[in-house]
Order: C-alpha cells, then sequence, then structure tokens
C-alpha cells in the first residue's frame, strides 16, 4: 500500500509541475545592424531583419537558439543580397524578469553580388539581455568569426547588434 501512495504522489508532483512543450518555444522577429569593428562606434553598417526561434525550459538556464537574418546591403546599384543564419546555445541568468546571457554557436554566411555567390561558416560568441514582461524584449552584441564571401560586403569578423520581440513561452 506504501508503494501505491508513493507512486501516485510522484505522478501527482510530475503532472503538476510539467508544461506543455509548445509552452517552452519562443518565435520573433529581430532587427540586426551589421557592422566592422571599425565602425562600431559610429554605428554605421548594414541592417537587416529576421525570424528567431527559441527553446527555454522554464526552470533551466540553459537553451537554444535558431535565427536567421536578410540583410540589405548597398552594393553601389549591383544586384547583391546577403544573410546569415545560426543555431547557438544560450546560457541565462535565471532572474525573475530580466535574464542575461551569453550566447555561442555556429553561423553561416551566404552572399551574392553580380552572378557571383559564396557560402562561409564560422564561430559566433555574444552576450545579451532579455526583459521578460507579456512579450519577451532582447538586445545583444556578438562577434562572428569568419572570413566575408567573395560579394562586396565588408564583414570580415563582424559585429552584429540584434534586437527583437519574442512571443510565447
Amino acid at each position: 500500500m506504501r508503494r501505491l501512495i508513493l507512486t501516485l504522489s510522484v505522478a501527482a508532483a510530475l503532472v503538476a509541475v510539467a508544461q506543455p512543450a509548445e509552452a517552452q518555444f519562443k518565435y520573433g522577429l529581430q532587427g540586426a545592424l551589421l557592422t566592422g569593428l571599425e565602425d562600431v562606434n559610429t554605428l554605421d553598417g548594414t541592417i537587416g531583419i529576421g525570424p528567431r526561434v527559441a527553446f527555454q525550459p522554464p526552470l533551466l538556464p540553459i537553451g537554444v537558439v535558431g535565427q536567421g537574418v536578410y540583410y540589405f546591403p548597398d552594393c553601389g546599384g549591383a544586384d547583391c543580397s546577403y544573410l546569415t543564419y545560426s543555431l547557438a546555445g544560450q546560457l541565462r541568468l535565471p532572474l525573475p524578469m530580466v535574464n542575461p546571457y551569453v550566447i555561442g554557436g555556429w553561423q553561416w554566411r551566404r552572399a551574392s553580388a553580380g552572378g557571383n555567390s559564396a557560402t562561409e561558416n564560422g564561430a559566433m560568441l555574444g552576450i545579451g539581455v532579455q526583459l521578460n514582461l507579456a512579450v519577451s524584449v532582447f538586445l545583444e552584441g556578438t562577434m562572428e568569426f569568419n572570413d566575408a564571401p567573395a560579394a562586396n560586403i565588408d564583414a570580415d569578423n563582424a559585429i552584429v547588434i540584434k534586437g527583437g520581440v519574442l512571443l510565447g513561452g
């Protein structure tokens, strides 16, 4: 009889604290500014916009972030495009409303100009802060460690400043 009561107690406790998996995902939109080391003080760079998905378990300070950004480069009237996407791990400081975090992972770039295109990849590392109200708002800065693709984009070891809104969770 004791085993039955213990088993039912554990099952009841697990059901009480369990959350559905969809409550752990956050979806959102982000804006980005891609700049080089020499231009970070003037915030001169290329702007972009893209989606962001975050898996953030409620009781753990770790998470996974997938994101993409399509940039609008100025190629002097030539036809060009530039986009990045990444998959990263996120380690948050679990405070009630404000969550500072570090983020690091792998990032891919694709650039094209004048019919030529190239893809590069490399590590990315950064810091950020997320404010959790009715929606989550974040601001982060990352450093991308890879060579610039063969296009008219000056993005060697780029600094990217991102901000956006996440819904869900």
